[in-house]
């Protein structure tokens, strides 16, 4: 995914209370307002896009054209009335983030940063229900795609592996006995040895998905 520097800010919304607090995120950043959906194909290529479900001309999910301008631009799906069910469509056709609209402005901030930065967003929710929907579907992975084992501590590996099951931070703690402090420290390690950014890509990485 692309790293995106500083750029404008694109919001499709006819929502006027939507677009000045989206706006007022950042006085550095540059935003425009977008109305209706045929002005997106004009856009340039990697260009960042919020686009707000309340929108009366957004398209259902099968719709051909999310895949097109997902693959044109750096796209964060926002709805006011956000599910996990919606999120994992937004994610399937490439969406490169998934939020509430109304999120407080501190976590709206993030999600743009971590999408300019390359990387997806998606809520706790739904990146417990991915994680585990990722192991849940694969079969074991074959030893020649266990070599990530070779680069942690014991421990780490038992971090990793409960952490690719979707387990969050305080229940990895209590089954190993460690403190949750700990299991923070244990991963920021565990992201670095294996280059990974979030607990997805380690996901992917232990259950051998390339």
């Amino acid at each position: 995914m692309r790293r995106l520097d500083l750029p404008t800010l694109h919001i499709l919304s006819t929502d006027d209370a939507v677009f000045r607090r989206i706006s007022a995120l950042d006085a550095h950043r540059q935003t425009r307002r977008i109305t209706d959906l045929s002005e997106l194909a004009r856009l340039a290529d990697g260009s960042l896009l919020i686009f707000d479900t309340a929108h009366a001309q957004c398209p259902a999910w099968d719709d051909k054209r999310w895949r097109s301008w997902c693959d044109q631009l750096t796209v964060v799906v926002a709805s006011s009335e956000p599910n996990d069910a919606e999120g994992i469509l937004a994610m399937d056709v490439g969406a490169a983030g998934y939020c509430h609209i109304y999120a407080n402005p501190a976590t709206l901030r993030q999600v743009i940063e971590v999408v300019c930065s390359g990387e997806l967003w998606v809520g706790r929710s739904l990146l417990t229900r991915l994680l585990r929907g990722v192991s849940g579907k694969l079969p074991a992975a074959p030893a020649a795609r266990t070599h990530w084992r070779q680069q942690l501590t014991e421990r780490e590996i038992e971090v990793a592996q409960l952490a690719a099951h979707g387990e969050s931070n305080l229940v990895i703690a209590e089954q190993l006995g460690i403190t949750e402090r700990t299991v923070k420290a244990h991963l920021t390690t565990i992201f670095s040895k294996l280059g990974v950014t979030d607990r997805l890509q380690l996901a992917l990485k232990v259950h051998g998905v390339k």
